[in-house]
């Protein structure tokens, strides 16, 4: 029997969720494995961890879903408790949890919280200047945001956070949050002022991607420094509201601020280069008691081409899960592996061509660099070769990428297997997997049988 002189396959899409690096559901002051926070319990969940307790669930924690990220946030007071004297600690110690639990780290740093929780730093409130602000009906201090004073000790904050993180593969990325409380823009600054600190982060993280909070200047001077930005209230259909106006007349960040503020922004396109990340404004079950339309949030925050979503480590309500299940699945990327093709027979000394058709079926690309690798084996043989494609401009539709497999001395006439498989870049080992069918356990798909002769 005659080979054909190319030899085709085409794997059959995997349906169904797949569990991934870099998107999807994050844990919230949590890692996979830990127990989840109780509504109306009183722990103030803004308080980033500084413990860190054996994981008590070896699957998915009961009423949450599979995560590839945690996201933790801590208050200038806990990671700066002396004017210059840093303490990284919780930060180092929930990077090692998180990469132990198989996810890496989306971080925040907040110069304070709201009256009842953290506030700005002693040392800071003693020597720099305030301004008395009230909120929930309590005073508190916050940080002259224009200061020149502001800027050298919080850009100090984050540019030495930076020195020690910035480009740890096991950081997801930060936020840019430093106006009022949480850091998220309820604070007076100028432009001028913005756009300064705007430049710190974006000097200080060169290679660990950054995003800005939604709306105003802040999101726009993020924009235009290349960070990605944050849409927090994702799921807001009126949280917040007057209840007698009713759901036709509530104010609501869904109709009444994000369309708006992704305009006025330009930020329509960002995407492409840079990741969008939600965070719903309360639990999911204080929205599923609310009755909000889960089918149209869902459509919303797709079509900003989002990649990561942090349900805050609350429970999910059953009714809802099935469909924020297949939500976080179509978030970020979702590779599917539609073609591979490769000479049939080769000749000992000439090299392999090959082709790939991959479609991106998510809804936005990737945004760490991984390598497409061909792996040729033969007993114990075995000869791995990357391309150079950077599969970061794989953006939802199609990519099509070839090469040659050129094997070294050692391959003798006789079969030989091909695999492939998206490898990280410093150790090799496949980190990404494709949404097709034919993988083994360690992330390699196989092709099937080349001749050499």
């Amino acid at each position: 029997m005659t080979l054909p002189p190319v030899r085709k396959v085409r794997p059959r899409e995997l349906k169904g969720f797949l569990l991934n690096p870099h998107k999807g559901c994050e844990t919230f002051q949590h890692f996979n494995g830990d127990a989840l926070f109780v509504a109306g319990s009183g722990v103030c969940h803004e308080v980033g961890p500084t413990d860190f307790p054996e994981r008590l669930f070896e699957g998915v924690t009961p009423g949450y879903l599979p995560s590839s990220v945690s996201y933790c946030r801590w208050f200038w007071d806990a990671v700066e408790p002396e004017e210059g004297r840093y303490d990284f600690t919780a930060i180092e110690r929930a990077i090692e949890t998180a990469a132990a639990r198989g996810q890496t780290l989306h971080v925040r740093l907040m110069p304070h919280g709201s009256p009842s929780q953290p506030p700005l730093p002693k040392w800071y409130v003693a020597k720099y200047p305030t301004v008395e602000r009230e909120r929930f009906n309590a005073k508190y201090r916050m940080a002259v945001h224009d200061g020149p004073e502001y800027l050298a000790k919080w850009g100090g904050l984050i540019t030495e956070f930076a020195r020690q993180f910035d480009g740890d593969p096991r950081l997801e990325c930060v936020d840019m949050s430093y106006l009022g409380a949480w850091g998220e823009g309820d604070g007076e600054c100028s432009d001028a002022g913005i756009d300064r600190m705007t430049s710190v982060y974006r000097q200080a993280h060169r290679k660990t991607p950054v995003v800005a909070m939604i709306g105003g200047h802040q999101m726009a001077a993020g924009l235009r420094s290349g960070m990605g930005w944050r849409c927090d209230s994702c799921d807001d259909l009126g949280l917040w509201g007057e209840p007698a106006m009713g759901p036709q007349g509530r104010w609501n960040h869904l109709y009444d601020s994000y369309p708006w503020s992704v305009a006025k922004a330009g930020a329509a396109d960002v995407w492409k280069t840079a990741p969008v990340v939600f965070e719903p404004g309360s639990t999911m079950r204080k929205g599923y008691e609310c009755g909000f339309d889960l089918d149209f949030i869902i459509r919303q925050d797709l079509k900003y081409h989002g990649s990561l979503i942090s349900f805050k480590s609350y429970e999910i309500p059953e009714p809802w899960r099935e469909k924020l299940l297949a939500f976080c699945n179509d978030l970020g990327y979702r590779f599917v592996l539609r073609q591979f093709k490769f000479d049939a027979r080769v000749k000992a000394g000439e090299p392999i061509e090959w082709g790939a058709w991959i479609e991106n079926v998510g809804v936005a690309p990737i945004y760490r660099q991984y390598a497409f690798a061909v792996r040729v084996s033969q007993a114990s043989r075995v000869h791995v070769q990357r391309a150079p494609d950077d599969v970061r401009k794989w953006l939802p539709g199609d990519a099509v990428l070839s090469g040659k497999v050129t094997l070294p001395d050692g391959f003798r006439p006789g079969s030989a297997m091909i695999h492939v498989a998206l490898v990280d870049l410093a150790t090799g080992v496949p980190k990404v997997r494709f949404a097709s069918e034919g993988a083994d356990a360690d992330g390699w798909c196989a092709m099937d049988n080349i001749e050499l002769y």
